[in-house]
């Protein structure tokens, strides 16, 4: 492998900073628009999650994305989330970013392969360069003049392509689960849609009784789950507890879950969850933040901004698809109450009417849903498995330890 050379940030490209005149009317129209969250989570834009945004023409001259620009957060509520990196790998016609985050557009790329870049900038080495430099003190911030100053060493292009290159196969296999688990859950989403919703369910005659497919009965949410919001118990024994955050759950993924030793955990983890719970965001519930409890650790705690619904006398599948789906969720956002942080009392929900099927339609069902759910459980411990090799892999490559047969 060849010597690595050492840059310095600011001698490989310029930094400019995002679009800030928006107003609230400029929000879901006109061009593509990259979000904050996007470059946070993502060390590849995702263009599947960019957002309209009606911005100035001097703003799409000036603040316009192109192939290869590679985005820093500017800030973060903790030291060690300040910069993360997202690199533009797709043409996006006039695609503009936001203000809390930098654009750094490379000089050519002889020197440095956005490709290479994706992994080099979410390294743990120029991680800890950033953890550095970063100020603040309730919310943390880095300059540009920072981040420029920092010193990078990188391989010559043939072994960045390498290096790219393995840990993009592992990437891609990440994707891959990700995209079948949304074909799994879709689908169980449309059965449970023709079966509960539309009455297309197997063997069904077409009888009715007051309304009702035969059988069926109206019952309400509280008579078949059970709500959590009780607290952790001080006489358990584990020594650390596994913490779940609304802001780390997205439509039945948890991005992350921070470790905490006991006792030093926020005060707002006090949700304990089992297996078959459905977990749902209080705050701001229509905005997709829920996920299904599959096979958890005994200290696996829910933040208190989330109910937790057991299901009682019908399978986990089923409460979670009724409990998630976008009629419910539509429910909930009007339901909810407040200014800055709108909130549904579980109170409402467990008060909701409910037709319950039989118990052989709802033991058919989950054969075929409860299955798929937990195929998605099974990639997303897969995916857990292969990022864990990927950010091994990750500083042992970009330092040498790990060379790579030419």
């Amino acid at each position: 492998m060849s010597e690595l050379k050492k840059y310095k940030l600011g001698e490989l490209g310029t930094f400019f900073g995002g679009v800030t005149s928006i107003k609230k009317e400029d929000y879901g129209h006109g061009t593509p628009f990259l979000p904050y969250k996007n470059v946070y989570k993502n060390s590849k834009v995702n263009i599947n999650e960019l957002e309209l945004m009606n911005v100035r023409p001097l703003d799409l001259d000036r603040r316009s994305a192109k192939y290869g620009d590679i985005f820093f957060t500017a800030s973060s509520e903790t030291p060690d989330e300040v910069a993360m990196s997202s690199v533009l790998l797709d043409e996006v016609e006039n695609l503009t970013f936001n203000g809390f985050c930098k654009r750094f557009r490379l000089n050519d790329f002889n020197t440095l392969l956005p490709e290479y870049a994706r992994y080099l900038f979410r390294d743990i080495s120029f991680r800890n360069e950033v953890y550095q430099k970063a100020t603040g003190d309730i919310r943390f911030n880095i300059s540009q003049e920072s981040l420029a100053d920092i010193e990078i060493e990188i391989p010559d292009i043939v072994n960045q392509k390498e290096i790219a290159g393995i840990l993009l196969s592992i990437d891609d296999k990440i994707e891959i689960n990700l995209e079948m688990n949304e074909s799994l859950e879709t689908m169980a989403r449309a059965i449970f849609k023709e079966w509960f919703i539309d009455f297309n369910f197997p063997e069904f005659n077409g009888n009715l009784v007051n309304g009702l497919p035969e059988g069926w009965n109206k019952i309400k949410i509280k008579d078949i789950c059970q709500v959590n919001t009780g607290t952790l118990n001080s006489k358990d024994k584990f020594d650390k507890i596994h913490y779940i955050e609304i802001s780390e759950v997205e439509k039945g993924i948890i991005n992350n879950i921070k470790t905490y030793n006991r006792g030093e955990e926020p005060s707002r983890a006090r949700r304990k969850l089992k297996h078959g719970d459905c977990v749902l965001s209080t705050v701001r519930p229509n905005r997709g933040s829920y996920f299904i409890s599959l096979f958890p650790p005994e200290n696996l705690i829910a933040s208190t901004g989330f109910a937790v619904f057991s299901p009682t006398k019908v399978p986990f599948s089923f409460i979670y698809l009724f409990l998630t789906n976008p009629e419910q969720l539509e429910f909930y956002g009007k339901m909810a109450d407040g200014a800055a942080y709108p909130a549904i009392n579980p109170s409402v929900i467990m008060e909701m009417d409910f037709l319950l099927p039989p118990a052989n339609v709802l033991e058919l069902f989950h054969n075929i849903a409860g299955n798929s759910l937990i195929k998605c459980y099974n990639n997303l411990e897969e995916n857990k498995i292969l990022a864990q090799t990927r950010d091994t892999l990750l500083p042992k490559l970009m330092s040498s330890k790990i060379r790579i047969e030419q």
